[in-house]
């Protein structure tokens, strides 16, 4: 079998088992540790609440944007055009799933090259592994952006994945330097993303000193990358050490606490499952709250499937929103910080 052709058969068991009960984060503690105060007398209307928000100098729609997925073989241009399509109506951000195929196939790029005729308005995001950004020049890694017309540049880190995964590139060394580079040269804002296991304080620090624009915490609880390596490799010694390595890592929530003091803007994804969790994690801190699962699972059914989960997260949003007396996103951000609009369940959460 062909590298080509290797490449797209993992992506396709990747997609089958990022929907597998296996691969899921089952702990939800963190979440539910976190209420937000009931407001009896809001002061408002509930068509008062105005999702609109922005990301450096774009406007948005709504604080809620399509994390990325999947890219690069057949059965994902057709997952990619609906996500695509909603955001070209909904005006969100979508983060692409990787682009390292580009990097050697000139015909990879022909994907994003069609979407972009059909969905001209769709606010895509690039996306890149940091083992990728290590290997490759700070000029090869911008022309993914221009393939893109992308908005931002989303760089994954994943040691525990690569670890776990029979074919994976876990050679990380040189990282940060590499990434500093690059934000000196980046003409477009540049997200660094874990892939589910979250980041320490000492990491996301390390981060806003380098100058990184965003970093997506993307904690655990979500979907689990390295139990889907384990699960594809038919290896039993992988398969156990994917079991093992199922509570790995940090609690997004928790993390954004710890760090709200820093300045380098903060996303959440990992576990993110309606829109109470979204009007969560924004009351943390959380600029942008990102999405996948769920948004697979609909793309997979129909565009209409799609937009009714993108319909329902809405619903929630705004009903979380109107029952705080939250106007705007912005009125609720980081309110925890004062104290305000959370409360944390007795026995559980990080504040004293």
């Amino acid at each position: 079998m062909d590298s080509n052709a290797q490449f797209e058969l993992r992506k396709q068991e990747h997609i089958k088992l990022s929907l597998d009960p296996r691969s899921q984060g089952s702990n939800r503690s963190h979440w539910d540790r976190y209420n937000l105060n009931h407001e009896a007398f809001p002061e408002m209307d509930l068509e008062e609440v105005d999702l609109t928000t922005s990301f450096f100098n774009l406007k948005l729609n709504s604080p809620l944007f399509i994390s990325s997925m999947t890219a690069g073989h057949t059965d994902g241009q057709i997952i990619n055009e609906r996500l695509a399509e909603l955001s070209h109506h909904k005006q969100i951000l979508m983060g692409v799933g990787s682009q390292r195929r580009e990097l050697t196939d000139p015909d990879a790029a022909k994907e994003w090259k069609k979407i972009r005729t059909k969905f001209p308005k769709a606010l895509l995001m690039g996306n890149i592994g940091i083992t990728q950004v290590i290997t490759h020049t700070s000029r090869e890694i911008f022309k993914l952006i221009d393939s893109l017309e992308a908005k931002a540049l989303i760089v994954h880190t994943n040691p525990l994945q690569e670890a776990l995964q029979v074919e994976g590139t876990p050679q990380f060394k040189g990282g940060l330097k590499s990434l500093e580079n690059l934000v000196k040269k980046s003409s477009v804002p540049i997200v660094v993303k874990e892939v589910g296991c979250g980041m320490s304080f000492a990491t996301i620090q390390k981060l806003n000193d380098i100058g990184v624009a965003v970093v997506d915490i993307a904690g655990k609880s979500g979907t689990h990358w390295g139990r889907i390596e384990g699960l594809r490799s038919l290896n039993p010694i992988y398969e156990k050490a994917s079991e093992n390595f199922m509570d790995w890592g940090y609690f997004a929530l928790d993390q954004m606490e710890l760090s709200r003091s820093l300045k380098v803007q903060k996303w959440i994804s990992g576990g993110v499952r309606s829109g109470v969790d979204v009007a969560k994690a924004i009351a943390l801190g959380a600029s942008l709250v990102g999405a996948a699962k769920p948004w697979l699972e609909a793309a997979l059914l129909s565009p209409e499937a799609l937009e009714q989960a993108y319909n329902q997260f809405e619903l929630e949003l705004k009903t979380s929103l109107f029952c705080t007396g939250s106007k705007t996103p912005l009125e609720l951000l980081g309110r925890i910080a004062k104290h305000e609009f959370v409360m944390i369940q007795p026995g559980h959460g990080v504040l004293a």
